[in-house]
This record gives structure tokens, C-alpha cells and sequence, in this order.
């Protein structure tokens, strides 16, 4: 924990007359002490031997107000004990305070996920994104940043010229206004699988009616637009993901025609023969790319780059895109560019992730191809409720917690194959195990009728908990700085395990009264961090199960 770091690094700085910074001070593996310091920078700095001057240094500390014991190991590490009362006190201090230590900072940052296409519905790609989007907005929001979460949805461009085109020539209003995604759905693929090219150059006509403003193909674009917005709604509900706004490329439509002119007259774009503009990146690394048809269409690429503008232009420092890693490309042009127009005093970063899949066979869609987002959690929700020997009052929170989970314990980068078992499974690295490991906590609880209170010495499974809970604030500064959930996942599995191990060897009620309130206070706050864990995951937090 950061206090407790930083009076260890005054205390070396003054005894080794060197500057060392909280920073430098690391948590060791429980058996080996509370914290760590290794002497060899400071050695280097001064011209001593490490090891002679860690031994030198650790008597002169064990005088400390904080320090209980110094060990020596190895080529020159300093382990520490410190005193158990100072550091249960600190830790209090911490979890007890309901920022945990975080201090809000003067930063604006924007965080953009999820991003449905008009017409179509949200697919397995976007389960993995909604998890992240929506926990990484949790996160930044927890340590300090004033976070504006943005759905921007992909709502402009040739494809909808296509499916407007394909409602006037077989939709019918009827069916449209029963089932408004499933009919606008059906005729997407309908004009893939049999328009032909007479087809295909109408639909280009009806797209360039929308840009033109023309009044029948505004109000078709403005009705498919509501009924895409109002059909994800439902599932963002259903997922418990709230959004401070809702824009899309349209927003930034004319913005994007400057973009392209002010790039001409720049020398950023040039013009082909056709009358199409690209960009020449110069570059092995970046193709040419267009970014502006023969026809007079932009592309996303131009409109992406007048939406940094917009929101540079809007104060925020930080404009983060939660987008799966075969984009990458796409994000290392729009930053080169943005660079190129001077689009400076934002800070733009690509949150990138792997991709999801299912194991083969174990699931298919019940409407064509492309397995739906919905379809994912109705799946988790059914498998949930027939956990063998479990009776899962819950199943909807446990089965959404569970593909939260499964999406977030894997660090960003990597794959996901889904196991529905593993991902259900209540006693291993899981969302139900954190759920019901908190849920048996809570039950303890409710058994008693006294209130927690650190007092008499601590058992070692007592400790261990102890000095485990401390780390919660650490855990998520380190989720905020790498954009990264898991480390807040991963941490609330290894909390879960060792407040087990402490629940199977400290029993809580009945025993001395000390004894009693001690372990009663550790079960507050591990509620208290578990909690807060889960909510930062989007995982819904439970009282019974």
C-alpha cells in the first residue's frame, strides 16, 4: 500500500543516504516478508558491495517505529516484517475510505466501446468489448478521471444506403414495426445474398440521397438508426453497461468533407486520376489508403480523424478506443495522421484485445451465421441454472458474472476459447466462485451480532487475508496505468482463495471474544474490497446464491 511504501522509502532514504522512491519498494511472496527492498541500486550509486550493505542497513532499521524485522537474502534484498498493529492501522485507514486513497485528477479522458452497426445486431465480437469497455470505464472513473463513455455507433457509410434500398424494394412496415432488428437484420442479408449489380447501383443512389439530406432516405436512416439504439439498449441493461452518450459517424459527416479538403490543400491527401484521394503514408509499415471514393464518399478513417478533432476540440486528455486487435492498422494510420494534422493536445490511444471464440460445437446460432450477442447470454443464464448439485437462485447475475469474468481474468492481448465448464465452475478461477465466495462471507456476517475490531496479535491465515486485502488499491492502479482488468480479475481470485484458506482454518463465531471481533473485521473488509472488485469487473455483487 502506498503509505506504508512510502514511510519505508524515507526511512531507507535516510539510512542509506541515497534517494529512493516508493516505487522501488516491491511486495514479496508472502513467506518471504512484507515488503521488499533490493539494496543493489543503491550499492551501485554508493560503491559498496549489496550484500554487506543490506546487512549493514538492516540492524540500523529494525530501530524503526514501523519495522518488527529485516532479513538479508540473496545477493542483497532487504525483506520486511513490519510492526502488525502500525500496518493493520494503515491498512484501515485505506479500505475504509471510500475512495481507497484515490485522489480525483484534472483529467478528461473519453472511453469509446461497443459501437454497433445500424441495422444489424451485436454479435460474439462484442462480448468481449462490452466487458472491457465497460470495466475499464469503471476503473478510470474509481481512480480519479472525470470519464465520459461514448457509444459511438457505426451509422454512415455505403452499407446503409444498402439495407434502405433493400426495405423499400422487399421490406414491409408491418414487420418492422413487430420486430424491428430482425426484419431491418433479414434484409442486410437479403441484399448480399441475391441483389445484383442493378441493385447494387441503386443502393450506391440511396446512399448518396442520405448525405444529400434527401427527406424519404433521412427518415428511413433516422428510423433504422432509433431502432438499432433502442434494440441494444435492452442489452446493455440486461449487461448492466450505462453510457453518458450515445453519437456516431453521422455526427461527424461534414466535418469529415473538411478533413479531406483541408488535407488536399495541405499536401496530407492527393487526388487520383478517378477522383478518389488517399493518403501516402511513405511508409513499409502503412499502405496507401483512401480516404475518399470516386463517388464523394468518405471513409471511417476521414471521419475518425474529425473525431479527434471534435474531441480534442471538447478538452478531453485522453480518448480511448476499445477495439479488438484487427485494427490494429487501422489505429496506427489514424494516429499518424491525426499527428500530421496537428491533432496534438489529445492523447488518442488504441486499447486493443484479442479475439473470442467457442469451443467447437458448443453452441451454434439459431439465426444464421453469425452467433448473437444475446444468444451468449441466454447461454450462460441456462448453463448457470444447471450447475450440477447447485441450486442457482441467481442464474441470470451468475451467468452474466461468468462471461464477465471469462472476458476479463485473460490479459488484453490474448485469445479466448470459451469453456463453458471452466466458466462456470463454482470452485475454481471463476465469476461464480468470487460471487459465492463473497456471498459466504456476507452469510457470516449475518450471523453475528457484533461488530469487527482489529485487537489482540495475528494468526498467520489471519495475516495473510490481512496483508492480501491491502493490495486491493494497488491492484487497481496497476489495472488504470496498463488499461488492464485482469490484473483487478486475477487479484480477486487470489483474494477469494485466501480468504477460503482463512474460512476453512479461523472459525469465526463462538470463539473468543477478541479472537471473535478480529476475524469478524476481516470478513467486513474483505466484503468491502470484494465488493468494490466485483463492481469494478461489472460483475453484479449477490447476497445469497
Amino acid at each position: 500500500m502506498k503509505e506504508v511504501k512510502k514511510d519505508l522509502a524515507e526511512v531507507l532514504s535516510e539510512k542509506l543516504g541515497v534517494e529512493i522512491s516508493e516505487d522501488d519498494i516491491e511486495r514479496p511472496e508472502p513467506e518471504h516478508g512484507d515488503f521488499a527492498y533490493p539494496v543493489m541500486q543503491a550499492a551501485s550509486e554508493l560503491g559498496e558491495n549489496p550484500r554487506q550493505l543490506a546487512e549493514e542497513t538492516a540492524g540500523e532499521l529494525e530501530s524503526s517505529d514501523i519495522v518488527n524485522s529485516v532479513d538479508v537474502a540473496g545477493p542483497g534484498y532487504l525483506n520486511f516484517n513490519l510492526k502488525q498493529k502500525i500496518f493493520a492501522e494503515r491498512i484501515l485507514e485505506v479500505l475504509e475510505d471510500d475512495s481507497f486513497g484515490f485522489e480525483e485528477k484534472d483529467e478528461k479522458a473519453l472511453v469509446e466501446f461497443s459501437c454497433p452497426n445500424l441495422a444489424k445486431p451485436m454479435h460474439i465480437g462484442h462480448v468481449r468489448n462490452n466487458c472491457i469497455g465497460d470495466s475499464l470505464q469503471r476503473i478510470m472513473r474509481f481512480v480519479g478521471y472525470d470519464v465520459t463513455s461514448e457509444n459511438y455507433i457505426g451509422d454512415w457509410g455505403t452499407k446503409h444506403g444498402q439495407v434502405i434500398y433493400a426495405y423499400r424494394k422487399w421490406g414491409s412496415k408491418e414487420e418492422f414495426d413487430e420486430k424491428p432488428m430482425e426484419h431491418m437484420y433479414s434484409l442486410y442479408v437479403k441484399f448480399h445474398d441475391e441483389a445484383d449489380e442493378e441493385d447494387k447501383k441503386k443502393a450506391r443512389e440511396w446512399s448518396k440521397k442520405i448525405e444529400e439530406g434527401d427527406e424519404e432516405a433521412v427518415r428511413i436512416w433516422n428510423m433504422f438508426r432509433e431502432a438499432t439504439i433502442d434494440y441494444s439498449q435492452e442489452e446493455y441493461e440486461r449487461m448492466g453497461i450505462e453510457f453518458d452518450r450515445v453519437t456516431g459517424e453521422s455526427v461527424v459527416a461534414d466535418e469529415a468533407q473538411k478533413v479531406v479538403d483541408e488535407g488536399l490543400e495541405q499536401g496530407v491527401f492527393e487526388e487520383d486520376e478517378d477522383g478518389s484521394v488517399y493518403v501516402d503514408f511513405e511508409s513499409e509499415k502503412f499502405p496507401s489508403t483512401v480516404v475518399k471514393r470516386d463517388d464523394g464518399a468518405t471513409l471511417y478513417l476521414t471521419r475518425d480523424v474529425a473525431n479527434i478533432r471534435k474531441r480534442e476540440r471538447e478538452g478531453f486528455d485522453y480518448n480511448f478506443y476499445i477495439v479488438a486487435n484487427e485494427q490494429d492498422l487501422h489505429f496506427q494510420q489514424l494516429f499518424d495522421l491525426a499527428g500530421r494534422f496537428g491533432i496534438t493536445d489529445i492523447h488518442s490511444e488504441h486499447i486493443s484485445y484479442g479475439m473470442l471464440r467457442l469451443q467447437e460445437g458448443s453452441m451454434s446460432s439459431s439465426k444464421g451465421n453469425v452467433i448473437r450477442l444475446s444468444e451468449i447470454l441466454d447461454k450462460a443464464v441456462e448453463k448457470a441454472s444447471e450447475v450440477e448439485h447447485r441450486d442457482v437462485n441467481n442464474a441470470e447475475e451468475v451467468g452474466l458474472g461468468a462471461v464477465k469474468y471469462a472476458n476479463l481474468s485473460v490479459s488484453r492481448p490474448k485469445d479466448i476459447e470459451f469453456d463453458w465448464d471452466e466458466v462456470l465452475d463454482f470452485e475454481g478461477d471463476s465469476g461464480p466462485y468470487l460471487q459465492y465466495t463473497n456471498v459466504r462471507a456476507k452469510s457470516i456476517l449475518r450471523e453475528s451480532d457484533k461488530e469487527g475490531e482489529l485487537s489482540g496479535e495475528f494468526e498467520k491465515e489471519e495475516y495473510r487475508l490481512l496483508k492480501k486485502l491491502s493490495q486491493f488499491p494497488e491492484k487497481v492502479g496497476e489495472a488504470a496505468r496498463g488499461r488492464e482488468p485482469a490484473k483487478i480479475a486475477n487479484y480477486l481470485s487470489e483474494l477469494c482463495e485466501e480468504f477460503n484458506s482463512f474460512y476453512h482454518s479461523c472459525q469465526v463465531i463462538g470463539v473468543e471474544e477478541k479472537t471473535e471481533k478480529r476475524r469478524l473485521k476481516l470478513v467486513e473488509e474483505f466484503v468491502n474490497v470484494s465488493d468494490e472488485g466485483l463492481e469494478l469487473l461489472g460483475i453484479e455483487p449477490l447476497e445469497d446464491m
